[in-house]
């Protein structure tokens, strides 16, 4: 096939008509030069064309447009540019699909490890994962391993750095990632079950590969990435490796992308969908009533974009988060089901029982769903 489906919410304004609006963006995304001065050639072979046009509301429609596959040329930068470069500047036009069958291989190529794989090197099989997250900004390595080892006695599965600790002289990265590497390695063996430590990786394009490479070598289990301030190519260069750490993506600078309803990239689009396509092994995403709160619908969307097995790319945990708590998690594990990684942090926090006894009661809630 040499083309590739893209599909739109397309809203129009009383002074707007919808083919008018579409055929903007088939030459916007593409020639940027008005049919009358293209040639037939020129349309033919780079210009998107209509599949179809349903109206599903007042003002609302939804519009499928095909591209031609050469528009891209293999190149991720090129593909979101026609996804979405130009038409980010207009209003009522929002990203809700792309032809990720079509687009795998030959573009993208998924996470390295995905759901699979995680679960069989970490011998979970039946239950969601327990995630957290050291902070604050301002600690100091040692505080921050201490924390690690005492999350890690509580039996945490995944322990994060915060995306706020990058390489402040307070905490540098190579300082942190080698103290709560030893933390994990020490409460694993005075426990016999040991925590995977995640540490932010996220800076410039050439640094971000070089930490991946440096967490590896100092035996951390996978990394946190914000993907759209290291570049969204970045995660999926770092995917590609071979070196197979699994990557948490954080929405970080995503937000405007996903939070006006009628124009940007729905959420199960960015976080589940085009994620996942990217490399990402778990999407965090703002969970309903918390701090930063999508809908119902959206977290359920995200959920299945990012699990669905129709698609051609390995499954990826989601990883609600935002302001979970530990006396809603078995709530939100009806809802969710268990392939869910939940991102708990200021609730176990909290407890005056202290961290390592809220990360056990995490876990024990946890196993009741399976194990």
């Amino acid at each position: 096939m040499n083309t590739f489906d893209i599909t739109y919410r397309v809203s129009v304004q009383d002074d707007e008509q919808i083919d008018e609006k579409i055929e903007g963006i088939c030459i916007e995304q593409t020639a940027e030069l008005p049919r009358g001065v293209l040639s037939s050639e020129v349309q033919e072979k780079v210009v998107g064309k209509p599949v179809s046009s349903d109206q599903i509301g007042e003002h609302l429609y939804e519009v499928v447009i095909t591209w031609p596959l050469a528009n891209i040329g293999n190149d991720i930068s090129q593909f979101l540019n026609i996804l979405y470069g130009n038409i980010s500047l207009q209003p009522g036009i929002r990203i809700i699909s792309a032809d990720w069958e079509v687009l795998c291989p030959d573009v993208f190529e998924g996470p390295a490890a995905g759901i699979k794989n995680i679960r069989q090197q970490y011998n979970i099989q039946q239950r969601p994962l327990s995630a957290t997250a050291l902070k604050p900004l301002g600690s100091s390595s040692d505080e921050l391993a201490e924390l690690a080892y005492y999350f890690s006695k509580g039996g945490i599965d995944v322990i994060k750095d915060d995306h706020g600790l990058a390489d402040q002289e307070f905490a540098p990265f190579e300082e942190r990632l080698e103290a709560c590497v030893s933390a994990v390695d020490r409460a694993g063996d005075d426990t016999g079950n040991r925590s995977h430590y995640y540490p932010n990786i996220t800076a410039f394009a050439s640094e971000t590969v070089d930490r991946y490479k440096r967490a590896a070598e100092q035996g951390a289990d996978g990394v946190l990435l914000c993907p759209h301030i290291a570049g969204l190519e970045t995660m999926h260069r770092l995917a590609q490796l071979d070196i197979g750490l699994p990557i948490i993506a954080h929405p970080a600078f995503s937000g405007g992308l996903t939070t006006n309803g009628d124009r940007g990239l729905s959420p199960d689009f960015l976080y589940g969908q085009l994620w996942r396509a990217l490399g990402a092994d778990f999407v965090i995403y703002p969970n309903k009533g918390g701090r930063f709160s999508l809908s119902a619908e959206d977290c359920q969307g995200i959920n299945k974009a990012a699990t669905q097995n129709h698609s051609p790319f390995k499954k990826a945990f989601p990883m609600p988060a935002g302001g979970i708590k530990l006396d809603s998690v078995e709530q939100w594990m009806n809802d969710y089901g268990k392939n869910i990684t939940f991102l708990i942090g200021g609730s176990l926090y909290e407890h005056p029982d202290g961290i390592e006894a809220a990360s056990k009661e995490f876990q024990n809630k946890l196993r009741q769903a399976g194990g």
